[in-house]
C-alpha cells in the first residue's frame, strides 16, 4: 500500500504528505484487522450480527483492499452464521459464497491474516 498520489493542484506535482496519509491508512486498516481478528477469535457475534449486508460488505472489502483477505472472509462467513437466510437472497448469495469458498481455503504464509 506504499502508494503516492498527486496533490489536487496539477502544478505542485507529488504531494510528500500523501505517502505518509497513506501509510496512516494502512496502520488504521491493520488495527482495525486486529481488533477484528480478536473479537470474531472469541466468538462475538453480537458485533457480527448488528451489521446489515452493505455493511459488512463494505467492512470485508476495505479489510480485503488493506491485505486482510482471510479476516475479511472469516468476517463474512460469520455474518452468513448469523444470517440463517442470506442464501435466500439472490443478490447477495453469488458474493457471500466467494467469501464462504476463500475462508475454507489454506491461508498462505506471509499472504493477508
Amino acid at each position: 500500500m506504499n502508494t503516492t498520489t498527486t496533490s489536487p493542484r496539477a502544478a505542485a506535482g507529488r504531494h510528500p504528505d500523501s505517502i505518509v496519509a497513506w501509510d496512516r491508512l494502512e496502520a488504521t486498516i491493520d488495527r482495525l484487522a486486529d481488533i477484528l481478528d480478536e473479537r470474531l477469535a472469541g466468538h462475538d457475534d453480537q458485533l457480527v450480527c448488528s451489521l446489515q449486508f452493505p455493511e459488512a460488505e463494505a467492512l470485508a472489502e476495505v479489510l480485503d483492499a488493506g491485505r486482510h483477505t482471510h479476516t475479511a472472509a472469516r468476517l463474512m462467513h460469520r455474518w452468513a452464521l448469523t444470517e440463517p437466510d442470506w442464501d435466500d437472497d439472490r443478490a447477495h448469495e453469488e458474493i457471500l459464497r466467494s467469501w464462504l469458498e476463500l475462508d475454507h481455503q489454506p491461508q498462505r504464509p506471509g499472504v493477508g491474516r
